[in-house]
């Protein structure tokens, strides 16, 4: 009887270990096509932004080509004038300007994009200014950041280096911008981000991301980063972006991060 109950209690042990085992392997991978969708997202947040400089490139090339078409039919046709020729080459230089302006837009996106694309692929270590790495994440989301008035204000020193791993924390910082583009300012619009840093030693460094949302209930301060925990489950969010930052802060980059509602401003803090 005792023996029965031995072998039926292992066995419920046995089948309660694999659930629990493939409910693990069902949440990696749950993360793991979180982050495809996040490099996904990425990537057509990049080319939508790509549209503009070089839609408004291609249509300036194009006109210029025909005005220097028209203009060449003329100067066969009959004599120019002195002002009719400064007058065009005027025209032409401005378009010019114009067309290496956008391209030279595009060419530093394109840039951001291969940097940060390279950093998450690989997830090397390497050492990297700071600032630069903000920049470059700003740059690949600056289109859906544009698109409802919002603003990202960047305070941080140009001389903060670290020896870590770049990848990762670019994707730390997408992730808190997004979620407070998805969180923090709802259907309003003009709101506010800051993303600032200082070093707390020779050794620490203290990132702080602040919004002007409408901040985070305290009940939910300690579930933040908890896997799928989402206020707005079925408007866009599966509730692994903050999760998902967790991990990689403390896993991969070996430092801390919380969350604090101080006044009107939630505040995430990383030390790495």
């Amino acid at each position: 009887m005792i023996l029965r109950a031995l072998c039926a209690f292992g066995a419920v042990a046995l089948e309660n270990a694999r659930a629990y085992q493939r409910l693990q392997d069902a949440q990696m991978q749950l993360v793991a096509q979180a982050k495809m969708a996040a490099l996904g997202s990425l990537v057509a947040g990049v080319a939508h932004e790509l549209n503009t400089p070089i839609g408004n490139s291609l249509l300036i090339a194009t006109t210029l080509e025909l005005m220097v078409e028209r203009f060449y039919q003329k100067c066969t046709e009959s004599p120019v004038r002195r002002s009719e020729l400064l007058s065009f080459l005027e025209s032409a230089r401005e378009s010019a300007n114009l067309v290496a302006r956008g391209l030279h837009n595009a060419s530093h996106l394109v840039s951001s994009f291969k940097q940060v694309a390279t950093d998450r692929a690989h997830e090397q270590r390497r050492v990297f200014k700071l600032q630069q790495l903000a920049l470059e994440i700003i740059a690949t989301v600056q289109g859906q950041i544009n698109e409802r008035g919002h603003s990202v204000t960047l305070a941080v020193p140009a001389e903060i280096e670290m020896d870590s791993y770049p990848g990762p924390l670019g994707q730390v910082f997408s992730n808190l911008i997004q979620n407070a583009l998805l969180h923090a300012f709802g259907s309003r619009n003009g709101g506010n981000m800051i993303l600032s840093a200082k070093h707390l030693s020779s050794e620490r460094i203290e990132i702080i991301f602040q919004d002007d949302g409408c901040g985070i209930a305290a009940n939910n301060l300690k579930r933040v980063f908890d896997p799928f925990f989402t206020t707005t489950m079925g408007k866009g969010s599966n509730g692994l972006g903050l999760h998902i930052s967790y991990n990689i802060v403390t896993s991969i980059l070996n430092g801390e991060i919380s969350v604090a509602n101080r006044r009107h401003w939630p505040r995430i803090d990383l030390e790495c």
